[in-house]
């Protein structure tokens, strides 16, 4: 059985006795509420800036789109054809430019899911560099700078983005988690399909592209074709992200 001291004891010297005192639990709980908002708030900078980037995307093929059937319809279709180039490299770029602004945020959070890396960055770099090279060669055409070689060399080059960034278009999904399961298959499975969408449109307008550049046929015509698919696939591809980085965005 133990005992209480009541009494204070006249030999027992606490002047080398250290104070304990109970821990602030509100401090820890307000520095913990601290953290979790701005890790909130970092989520939503990126899901804004990916969903801003897929809109522009999906903006710019559908004006491209437009603007070729405009062209197809005998009104300027060469300005219409050089307008459609710039139109579809600004929308390659923002995508582009939209992942690689967020990327080390995006990365640092699917530390620890399955996706392929390597594919991811090489599929987004090719659309950057096909929507620069791409919109360079649509300025220079639309100055009158060998307007009839550029344009198709244009269509090569978008061409070979879809193919390869197609490639990796499966993988953006996993950049903006989804919590809800029937949302993230549905989006999940959208996306899956612009990928082949943006394979097949790819392999089509580098081919077009090559034969506008041997003049196999008129050459503004089949440019105005190339185009045409390309922003196509662009608005399918733009509005299956959209959809999915969007929702996490709001």
């Amino acid at each position: 059985m133990g005992y209480v001291r009541t009494r204070k004891d006249p030999k027992l010297d606490l002047r080398h006795r250290e104070t304990l005192y109970p821990p602030d639990e509100r401090g820890f709980r307000d520095s913990r509420e601290d953290a979790a908002r701005e890790l909130s708030h970092d989520d939503k900078v990126t899901n804004g800036v990916l969903a801003s980037g897929t809109s522009l995307e999906l903006v710019g093929g559908l004006a491209a789109t437009v603007v070729s059937v405009i062209g197809l319809s005998s009104y300027l279709p060469f300005y219409m054809c050089a307008v459609a180039t710039i139109a579809i490299g600004v929308a390659f770029l923002a995508h582009g430019l939209s992942v690689i602004a967020r990327w080390e945020h995006a990365a640092r959070r699917l530390a620890g899911s399955r996706y392929d890396r390597g594919e991811v960055i090489g599929g987004v770099s090719t659309e950057v560099f096909g929507g620069t090279v791409g919109l360079i060669l649509g300025v220079l055409a639309l100055s009158h700078v060998l307007p009839f070689v550029l344009m198709p060399v244009a269509a090569i080059v978008y061409g070979g983005s879809l193919l390869l960034g197609g490639a990796a278009q499966p993988e953006l999904v996993e950049l903006v988690p989804q919590s809800d399961p029937r949302y993230r298959r549905i989006t999940r499975d959208a996306i899956q399909a612009s990928a082949g969408v943006m394979v097949l449109v790819g392999i089509a307008a580098a081919t077009l592209g090559i034969l506008a550049l041997l003049a196999v046929g008129p050459v503004v015509v089949l440019t105005l074709s190339a185009m045409l698919s390309i922003g196509g696939a662009l608005v399918i591809a733009g509005g299956a992200l959209t959809a999915r980085f969007v929702q996490r965005a709001v």
